[in-house]
């Protein structure tokens, strides 16, 4: 969301950011609707930039780490008690490369969003009556109740049922490409009260005998949510670049979040309250 510029708060220094020179000033946080000495240098490390990146607020547990300036970009982190140590830095750029990004919703005219990001925040697992029986359906329904509302390592099971009159063959080769793992309910299953797991990545069938011993097995394969990548915020004159590397429980939340603690300031505005007041704003 889009920053005006409300009020005017310690500009402290014109002319900081000299060509080629570097400074770790900006200690105090870049706040929406400031003019504070760090949104002076954020501001003059990308000139030519229509925005720079400030800050809304933080969550409880997240912590601001310094802004570096220099000639051409500007940068900034974030820590949290939940995520970890720079779970996202911020970058004010001259220009950016999206690589393999794809374009994004965003509510801001005139900027367009691309991401690159692989998020592991939910558990998949898909369950694969064999055949089309009514004695192996039935006993995946039941599975399926017992998988619903249970948690991996913290992260959320989504449980997707695969009944269809396709083979069995086919339904775990598509469960596998999505990188679920998968839960196998054949005929000899439903004798014995057995199941066939195949864990995302495993090299192969294991045989358990409850939910809870399918749940063992897939704690032990999974790791903990992460969420990394890129988003790119990409405008006349430069660009703002968000780099994930989370890792821990608060990645579930971790889109909502960001977009309501950051957001993009209006570069043009600052300059020229700057120079009104008598800076130096190129």
């Amino acid at each position: 969301m889009r920053s005006s510029l409300l009020a005017i708060v310690g500009i402290l220094a014109g002319g900081l950011l000299a060509a080629g020179c570097s400074t770790t000033l900006g200690r105090t946080m870049p706040e929406c609707d400031t003019a504070s000495a760090t949104m002076v240098l954020a501001v003059q490390s990308v000139p030519g930039s229509d925005y720079v990146s400030c800050v809304n607020g933080l969550k409880a547990g997240w912590r601001y780490e310094d802004l570096l300036a220099e000639s051409g970009k500007s940068t900034y982190s974030l820590d949290s008690d939940r995520m970890g140590s720079r779970f996202i830095t911020v970058e004010n750029l001259e220009s950016c490369d999206i690589g393999d990004a794809v374009p994004s919703a965003t509510d801001e005219p005139g900027v367009v969003l691309w991401k690159d990001v692989e998020s592991r925040v939910k558990v998949e697992i898909v369950v694969v009556p064999e055949g089309s029986t009514m004695a192996t359906s039935d006993r995946a329904v039941e599975v399926i109740l017992q998988l619903r509302g249970q948690e991996v390592n913290g992260r959320p099971v989504v449980v997707v049922p695969a009944t269809s009159e396709r083979s069995t063959s086919e339904r775990i080769e598509d469960a596998t490409a999505r990188g679920a793992h998968i839960v196998v309910v054949t005929l000899r299953d439903t004798e014995e009260g057995t199941l066939t797991l195949l864990t995302a990545g495993g090299e192969g069938e294991i045989e358990v005998d409850s939910v809870e011993e399918v749940m063992e097995e897939i704690e032990d394969a999974e790791e903990e949510a992460s969420y990394t990548g890129t988003w790119s915020y990409v405008f006349d004159g430069g660009c703002v670049v968000y780099t994930f590397d989370a890792q821990g429980p608060g990645v579930e939340t971790i889109s909502e979040d960001i977009n309501t603690a950051l957001s993009l300031f209006d570069a043009e505005s600052l300059r020229q309250l700057a120079r009104d007041a008598g800076y130096e704003i190129p």
